[in-house]
């Protein structure tokens, strides 16, 4: 056994579990900051509320002093039934009113109008209505799709979008966002109970490190006492024959002589016997404790074992994007960095494609959000099969992809983007019979100089929406 060996392999294992206790620290943050945000929304949209009815303001009160307190769901979600229920008995009294009415009795704007904006002259409420209801649909569905789930909960987000799909105008979302906060909730907590594992799983390590190090020092005194004991026997022995030289020069008489001999031989056998029992002893005792100690390093490389192959599980899936399979905005902002560290040193040209599809939205309306999704499956197969070893392709969000190219030139760079670009206008793509047209527009941009992330981004970004309108299925390159 070479302890530095397994000192080395406790180390790297260390640094691999905190490694992943960082990324489970990122990603709490980003469920505080998710957490957050749609705290702040619920607010807002309690605010714009305001003024439509006494019983209904008070409850909106209520509801911005839960969310200002940090209150948890449970609270909240007592609010928002009672809300609900107000809204309902409002709902009813208008529709009554309106139909005893004989003209319009109050032009005051709604909800949906105070929030998104527009007048009683520029459409008719019901289309603004279905607009804001297409708007928070999308909004919400993106927001799933940036969650990273485990496997036990990756069905939950189905059906959360069905019940999103469902929403017509004129729906309430309280039980969609309900949902939505409860698998925030969850994963939250998940993520929690992750951490607690791997941080007792860092306690039981070092406590198990400290012992192998006290049976090493066992060890170690096992030598130490061994080579004393040796030393005092040799000390013994060489005294005993000093002594029966010292008798021989003395003696005078052949039987005495003999007696002497044979009594310093007898106390050096002795002595040998009792240094042999002593070396047993303590190779038995040092024996045992290696044994031992070989025993619970198998147990502890095996936990280890199990418990790298769940962080490797575990950061895969925190790193890919479960729709499409290929990574995710987290894995790219990672590789992003790391690669801008790498530009900076070498210099070599780093080009940043951003792809988006083409009448998204009209195809989500038109075939459904299922067909959207093949969709987004089909060019992400795409573009991450026409990638080399060397660059990375990711789905930053929505409809949009990333793509990094490693030193090529932006001419070289716009060649191979128009290839990607035709090559998914040409894959046949059927939805119930019905052909789909996919096309993509895509803005390229070289990284330059002192240029920042934001800066760089932002040019093939604008390169994007040249592409856009210049009639879109075209690439353009920031110059």
């Amino acid at each position: 056994m070479d302890p530095d060996n397994d000192s080395g392999q406790s180390a790297e294992w260390k640094k691999k579990y905190f490694e992943q206790l960082e990324l489970y620290e990122r990603q709490e943050k980003e469920w505080r900051e998710l957490d957050q945000l749609l705290r702040k929304a619920v607010s807002r949209l309690a605010l714009a509320a305001d003024g439509l009815d006494k019983a209904l303001d008070e409850q909106l009160r209520d509801l911005r002093a839960a969310v200002r307190d940090q209150e948890d769901t449970a609270r909240l979600r007592s609010c928002i039934d009672r809300m609900s229920r107000t809204l309902v008995r409002l709902d009813q009294r208008q529709g009554e009113e309106k139909r005893k009415a004989t003209t319009p009795a109050d032009d005051r704007p709604g909800l949906l109008r105070r929030l998104f904006g527009g007048s009683g002259t520029d459409r008719p409420e019901a289309q603004a209505s279905g607009d804001a209801t297409d708007h928070i649909r999308e909004i919400l569905i993106r927001l799933l799709e940036r969650l990273s789930l485990p496997d036990d909960l990756s069905p939950a987000p189905s059906a959360v979008r069905e019940r999103i799909e469902a929403v017509r105008s004129g729906d309430s979302w309280d039980g969609v966002l309900e949902q939505i906060s409860d698998l925030v909730q969850a994963i939250r907590s998940r993520t929690q109970k992750e951490k607690r594992g791997i941080e007792d799983f860092l306690v039981q390590l070092t406590e198990r490190l400290q012992e192998v190090d006290r049976q090493l020092q066992g060890s170690e005194k096992y030598y130490d006492d061994s080579h004393a004991s040796g030393g005092e026997l040799g000390s013994a022995v060489k005294k005993e024959m000093d002594d029966i030289g010292d008798s021989m020069r003395r003696a005078t008489d052949l039987q005495q002589l003999k007696q002497v001999v044979e009594s310093r031989i007898n106390s050096v056998l002795e002595r040998m016997d009792r240094f042999r029992e002593a070396e047993q002893r303590r190779y038995d005792e040092a024996k045992q404790q290696i044994a031992t100690m070989k025993e619970r390093l198998r147990g502890l490389e095996g936990e280890a074992d199990q418990l790298r192959s769940q962080v490797s599980e575990e950061r895969s899936q925190a790193v890919t994007d479960p729709l499409t399979g290929i990574p995710n905005r987290l894995a790219w902002e990672e590789r992003l960095e790391q690669e801008l560290v790498r530009y900076r040193r070498f210099g070599m040209p780093l080009v940043l494609m951003v792809w988006d599809i083409d009448h998204f939205k009209q195809i989500n309306d038109r075939f459904g959000h299922k067909a959207g999704d093949r969709v987004l499956r089909t060019i992400a197969r795409t573009l991450a099969g026409g990638v080399r070893q060397t660059d990375f392709v990711a789905r930053y969000g929505g409809e949009e992809f990333v793509q990094l190219m490693v030193g090529s030139s932006l001419d070289d760079c716009l060649m191979a983007a128009n290839k990607l670009r035709e090559k998914i206008e040409q894959t046949g793509f059927h939805f119930r019979d019905q052909a789909v047209t996919i096309t993509t527009s895509c803005g390229l941009a070289e990284l330059g100089g002192e240029e920042s992330a934001g800066e760089w981004f932002e040019r093939a970004d604008k390169a994007l929406y040249r592409a856009k309108k210049a009639g879109r299925n075209r690439c353009e390159a920031a110059r």
